[in-house]
């Protein structure tokens, strides 16, 4: 396919430092031979993009908000500035294919009728993204969505109409719905809606505007003709539970603006309250074991304290009430981390709390103190423990691939090595260069040696992938791909250099 259509090109960032670098390099590799330009909004985040990534990428329009405008607003003031004849609007947690503007522009081109068309959506393992085509939410379909049905019965029609599951993903299909992760829309149209419903903060403005793009008589197609990469949720990790509480508020929206299920809105907003405690259950529960290890360390301090001195259960339901209540504000229910001292922050505060509640409010000795001290490390040394469990497991089990990076020259390392940062499914060596005289002194420590002797290293250590480190530009190490396969190697693109507890793995045959 070819086309002559132009584009603008728009990503709202929030928090996305470590991935706006790959996002945009891969959008502008994608974008060679196109008229088009690109828009990137750092949209007040508490981490905002560095200048030396803007200076890595001069011909990008950056516009910095000073406060976090939400998705749609964000879009909507980049939109303005937008003159290609059609905007896409694409996650900064993504990556996009060499050929995914080309095609789906001339896709675009044989549908006059077509008002906004989304591309085929995986996940960085390369498995489908359901949410990038979706119908209409109804009752009955979030509801099917919400319990599980639409999982439990992914090709029926009547359950699974949410994401649309019992369709083929490989089928061009007129749907209701694409997903925000890729949305291409004619400009004209865009600005005939005049954009976004800035009345969402953040989810939700997809399925507003598909669905007056379908008022206004035009149509929404799924066009799997090529794909992109998007690593869910990298923006809303900072901010957790208020993603959530947007998520259903903008459901409640859309209910009120666009549906009349005939029945009092209060009804409808019961039912996406109730949806969203099933919600957060649903995201807890693959969690919960640890609350009941905590349970059970809570248990344990106390029949050991009260060997010599007894302890209500009152006094014993305190303790354990201030030792969840930090854990699941530290998130640790949801996104573990092994940093105990980031833990110990938030337990030995809430500790204090909890042996000075029980002894002015209960009545108890003051010396439940240390029972609570146990506690707390009680808490951080089982998790610390069972961590290690599991690394040494993935090592041992041959799960975690021997892996070594590539690269060394510019951003320093020593993160991906740091103890407290080890990822399970992570086994890496050390780094090899192309440019070994380069290497900084921080980063000289982890040098396995030239990328010319990686033949022998592969050899030494048993190395199965080699790990393409995307610096805070965008850019890696030039290698010949095809040698390093030829070596039973896999290269792989590390994507997430500032914070490495957020990264993700792309396997490189996905670009070429």
């Amino acid at each position: 396919m070819s086309s002559s259509l132009s584009c603008s090109v728009v990503i709202v960032a929030y928090n996305s430092r470590d991935y706006i670098s790959a996002c945009v390099a891969s959008v502008t590799d994608a974008l060679k031979g196109i008229d088009s330009e690109i828009f990137v909004v750092d949209n007040g985040s508490p981490i905002p993009v560095l200048e030396e990534q803007k200076k890595a990428f001069p011909h990008v329009h950056w516009i910095d908000s000073p406060r976090n405008l939400g998705f749609g607003k964000g879009c909507n003031l980049a939109a303005r500035q937008a003159t290609k004849e059609i905007i896409f609007f694409i996650n900064p947690d993504t990556v996009v294919s060499k050929g995914t503007f080309q095609s789906t522009l001339a896709y675009m081109a044989s549908k006059p009728d077509a008002g906004a068309v989304g591309c085929k959506i995986l996940n960085g393992d390369g498995t489908l993204q359901w949410a990038c085509r979706r119908s209409f939410p109804s009752p009955f379909a979030a509801i099917c969505k919400t319990i599980g049905l639409s999982a439990l019965f992914p090709k029926s029609k009547l359950f699974a109409s949410y994401n649309m599951s019992y369709l083929d993903p490989d089928a061009e299909t007129e749907v209701d719905a694409v997903s925000g992760s890729f949305l291409g829309v004619k400009r004209e149209i865009f600005n005939q809606l005049k954009g976004f419903d800035e009345d969402y903060f953040m989810y939700g403005e997809d399925l507003d505007i598909c669905l007056r793009i379908k008022k206004l008589g035009f149509h929404n197609y799924y066009f799997p003709g090529t794909s992109i990469l998007h690593f869910k949720g990298q923006s809303s990790k900072t901010r957790r539970w208020r993603t959530f509480v947007n998520f259903y508020m903008a459901m409640l929206i859309f209910a009120q603006k666009h549906h009349n299920y005939h029945m009092p809105t209060f009804i409808i907003a019961l039912g996406i309250f109730f949806a969203a405690l099933i919600g957060v259950f649903s995201r807890l529960v693959p969690q919960w074991w640890k609350m009941l290890v905590d349970v059970a360390m809570v248990g344990l301090c106390a029949l050991i304290y009260s060997q010599s001195d007894s302890l209500s259960r009152e006094a014993v339901g305190m303790l354990a009430l201030f030792t969840w209540l930090p854990l699941a504000l530290a998130g640790d229910y949801v996104s573990p981390k092994l940093d105990g001292l980031r833990l110990f922050k938030f337990l030995i505060p809430f500790g204090t709390i909890g042996v000075l509640s029980s002894v002015f409010l209960l009545g108890t000795d003051a010396a439940v103190a240390f029972p609570a001290i146990g506690i707390v490390f009680c808490s951080v040394f089982w998790r610390r423990l069972l961590f290690w469990l599991e690394y040494f497991y993935q090592i041992f089990s041959g799960k975690a691939k021997r892996s070594i990076l590539l690269g060394g020259t510019t951003d320093k390392i020593d993160c991906w090595f740091d103890r407290y940062h080890l990822k399970p499914g992570l086994n890496l060596l050390g780094c090899v260069s192309a440019l070994p005289e380069r290497v900084t002194d921080e980063n000289r420590e982890f040098l396995l040696g030239n990328l010319s002797e990686l033949p022998s290293i592969c050899k030494r250590t048993g190395c199965k992938e080699l790990l393409v480190l995307s610096d805070s530009n965008g850019f890696c190490e030039a290698f010949d791909k095809d040698w390093v396969k030829s070596l039973g190697v896999r290269p792989k693109l590390l994507i997430g250099t500032e914070n490495n507890s957020n990264y993700a793995v792309v396997d490189l045959n996905y670009f070429y």
